[in-house]
């Protein structure tokens, strides 16, 4: 049976940044997280695994669906690749391809980052972390901008079977995904040159602490890439719900852009641009076939979709841009 939490630990990519990095709270941390990919809840994940073999695929990433591998040139069985495909949903990030299956995710992500990479930096050569990286849509996307390391960091253990699939076939020593948190950003002080923040603010219980943290971790002159659900408004306020909003509990703090902006100047960021927003639409976020579960077409009010079903104003997304102050 296969040692997932070993598979894990044997990379210990962070050993080339050990002077640059808490090596030894992270090696600590990562050992703790490891034990989620033994447990048996993990099997649904681990098990599908274990009849695909690794292989340099063909991979076109600079596209609105990745995709990894051709149709046809996967050389086993099509149906142990669907398994576990099918095994690691729902998928939330997408579209993506794998050897001609195409996943439509419940997020048309490409939406996303058509809106970002205009106001990306160089990424050659730089360090960059996904902050809840999810099944990783967008790491795959910055690969072409041939980074020194893109780093992609989420708790949850089903994300990292996402990480192992891609790495079967790309085997790309840039790439990395730890099982961290947003609270874990302390283990890399004044590491990386660009950070995605993408829709991880407003589940945050303290997003004054979270956007510090954030910037902890920042080189100075590093760029922030912040997307969040927010409200729409001229005035710097906040919605804070009284248990939910979309259906959903986590959600803590949604900003109108101005309260997004002066958040970010007050936790040490400066130049910075919220460049776009927009209402959120039902054909941007919806129920698929790889996503079934209920999707914002349920949590709208059916009858006026300026409004959740809990009667709060319908959320925007809110994009900014702002670079770490010195």
């Amino acid at each position: 049976m296969t040692n997932w939490s070993g598979e894990y630990l044997k990379d210990r990519w962070y050993e080339a940044y050990a002077s640059q990095l808490d090596a030894e709270g992270l090696r600590e941390r990562r050992e703790k997280a490891a034990a989620a990919l033994d447990r048996e809840s993990s099997r649904v994940w681990g098990d599908p695994f274990r009849r695909l073999e690794a292989f340099s695929g063909t991979a076109d990433l600079d596209r609105d669906c990745p995709a990894i591998g051709r149709e046809g040139e996967f050389p086993g069985s099509r149906e142990d690749l669907e398994a576990a495909l099918r095994s690691l949903m729902p998928w939330r990030k997408g579209p993506l391809s794998y050897f001609g299956i195409e996943i439509d995710g419940e997020w048309r992500s490409n939406r996303k980052w058509d809106r970002v990479a205009p106001v990306l930096p160089d990424l050659k050569g730089k360090r960059i972390c996904d902050v809840g990286c999810n099944n990783g849509y967008y790491l795959l996307r910055m690969l072409g901008g041939d980074p020194e390391l893109l780093l992609g960091i989420d708790p949850v253990a089903r994300y990292w079977f996402n990480h192992r699939l891609h790495q079967l076939y790309l085997n790309d020593p840039r790439l990395h995904m730890e099982l961290l948190g947003a609270e874990d950003l302390d283990l890399f002080p004044r590491f990386f040159d660009v950070v995605f923040y993408m829709g991880i603010l407003y589940h945050r219980r303290s997003p004054v602490d979270s956007l510090s943290s954030v910037a902890a971790c920042m080189k100075p002159g590093a760029t922030l890439i912040l997307e969040s659900s927010g409200i729409p408004g001229d005035e710097p306020y906040c919605l804070i719900p009284e248990s939910r909003y979309l259906k959903a509990p986590g959600y803590w703090f949604l900003p109108t852009a101005k309260a997004l902006s002066h958040l970010l100047n007050r936790t040490g960021f400066g130049d910075i641009e919220i460049f776009h927003t927009h209402k959120l639409e039902r054909d941007e976020q919806r129920q698929t076939d790889w996503a079934r579960f209920e999707s914002l077409e349920h949590f709208l009010d059916g009858e006026d979709g300026e409004k959740t079903v809990e009667g709060y104003p319908a959320p925007v997304r809110l994009y900014a841009r702002a670079v770490r102050k010195g």
